[in-house]
């Protein structure tokens, strides 16, 4: 069955004017469950962790099993498209990375596949909370996932900055492990006059912070990045005679590589628990959000290249990863497969930017892509 792009572009709509943030994607992951059922009905519907579902699509005959992927949330970001007839209801919350075309491509997906497969199956897994880290890893940790377990599993993004219809893709880390870590000191107030007679993390956290920068810089080579980003600092209140007792600063670690990742940020817990003890402080670090690297292997890269050169799509390889972190990783890290990227326009807006709105003109592309890697997939 041939996709229904008229229909598909009013479902991006939709999805695009009722965005849903992290964990509470009920209406959306609702409304993809009913569209499906209306114009792609699937063998079978497999809840999984929180909004999280998979459309199961049956071939004919046994054979192995293809899962494609699509994302269910959108960001905290107010949008400041007015022009637009479909611009979100919802104030401080848009679909500002794309992921309401990455469901209406899998849903056109699902049309064609409403004449299955000779054989093998097709799933194509709704995830909610991709922007919080946890949606993939929650997802593949579930007990029905199980009945799932994929031979190959994929993904897309759409990418501005390149052009549209483009494939973007490499072998090794697509997409940055990173992590968000939180470092909360706690001390004692004190009148601003008398300093001494209390425990503020004021120094603390500049040294903290000064420190980020030294480790960036010991860990960042030509041969691989690495980023160490203060995000967040919050300490004492406004009064002037009040020194503050507690404090807490955020930083971002990103690098190609998890190991990366988890040697910088074990030096700046070292580093953290130094100064709490120089300054007399409690001390809790914690991690808020992490991302594992999303790795694509040879066997996935060639059968993207594959599938782009089956519909006519360029193939753009790239050398380094995207420095944005993906939870796509989750999968790849448990089965064969991979991700790319879709080019979204040379002069788009960047994602996350507030007035980024994916192009409704590369639907038809993302679909036949995922179409064509099923297919050889299932081969």
């Amino acid at each position: 069955m041939t996709p229904d792009i008229k229909q598909l572009i009013e479902l991006r709509h939709w999805l695009h004017a009722h965005p849903e943030v992290s964990r509470q994607e009920i209406n959306t992951a609702e409304h993809m469950r009913r569209f499906l059922t209306e114009h792609a009905p699937a063998d079978q519907i497999i809840q999984l962790d929180g909004a999280g579902f998979a459309a199961v699509y049956d071939g004919k005959a046994p054979g192995k099993t293809v899962m494609l992927r699509a994302e269910l949330d959108a960001l905290p970001i107010h949008e400041i498209n007015d022009d637009i007839p479909y611009r979100s209801r919802h104030d401080g919350v848009g679909h500002k990375c794309g992921h309401d075309g990455h469901m209406a491509i899998l849903a056109g997906v699902a049309q064609t596949l409403v004449e299955r497969p000779a054989n093998g199956s097709v799933v194509l897994l709704f995830q909610p909370d991709e922007e919080t880290g946890t949606g993939a890893r929650n997802c593949s940790q579930h007990p029905n996932f199980r009945t799932i377990e994929p031979d190959f599993a994929f993904a897309l993004h759409n990418l501005p900055g390149f052009p549209k219809g483009a494939v973007i893709c490499k072998t090794g880390t697509f997409a940055s492990a990173v992590k968000y870590v939180a470092v909360k000191l706690s001390g004692k107030e004190a009148h601003s006059a008398q300093p001494e007679t209390g425990a503020s993390p004021s120094f603390a956290m500049a040294e903290l912070t000064l420190k980020a920068r030294e480790l960036q810089a010991a860990y960042d080579t030509p041969e691989a990045y690495a980023l160490i980003v203060p995000i967040y600092t919050e300490m004492g209140v406004q009064s002037s005679g009040v020194c503050p007792a507690r404090g807490e600063a955020h930083f971002t670690l990103r690098a190609a590589e998890g190991a990366v990742v988890e040697r910088m940020c074990g030096e700046l817990a070292a580093k953290a628990k130094d100064l709490a003890k120089t300054y007399g402080l409690a001390l809790k670090f914690e991690t808020k959000e992490e991302f594992a690297a999303t790795t694509n292997s040879q066997l996935a890269f060639d059968m993207i290249g594959q599938a782009a050169a089956a519909t006519g799509s360029t193939l753009l390889p790239i050398d380094r990863p995207f420095r944005w972190g993906e939870d796509f990783g989750e999968i790849t890290g448990r089965y064969e497969g991979g991700m790319f990227g879709l080019g979204a326009g040379e002069d788009q807006p960047d994602l996350h930017n507030p007035d980024y709105d994916f192009p409704d003109d590369i639907l038809v592309n993302g679909i036949s892509i995922f179409s064509n890697l099923a297919r050889i997939a299932l081969t």
